[in-house]
């Protein structure tokens, strides 16, 4: 399980690569993924390509996430296989994330 951030200024985003679970145990993590950075960026992306397991928690730190960044900023939750996926749109985070 592992976190890790790119940032390009160019583009003017972020990745935040999630690799293993996406659980409770990555929350102080994650939240320093995007909450530590020294600039505001037009859009966030959550690679979720290599995420095997998703729970509860994982979907209240996406929730956080987004209450966290300005409504203005795009978040994205790429390449979630589709189970995942499945989940994601269930629980209607296609009304809050643009979810690729």
């Amino acid at each position: 399980m592992s976190i890790s951030v790119a940032i390009n200024d160019e583009s003017d985003q972020v990745v935040i690569t999630i690799v293993g679970s996406f659980d409770f145990s990555l929350f102080n993590d994650f939240r320093e993924s995007y909450s530590d950075l020294t600039r505001r960026y037009n859009t966030y992306i959550v690679d979720m390509s290599m995420v095997e397991y998703l729970d509860s928690a994982a979907l209240g730190m996406l929730l956080s996430m987004r209450n966290a960044i300005d409504a203005e900023c795009h978040i994205q939750l790429k390449g979630a296989n589709d189970f995942i996926k499945n989940i994601l749109m269930i629980s209607r985070f296609d009304k809050r994330f643009d979810i690729v």
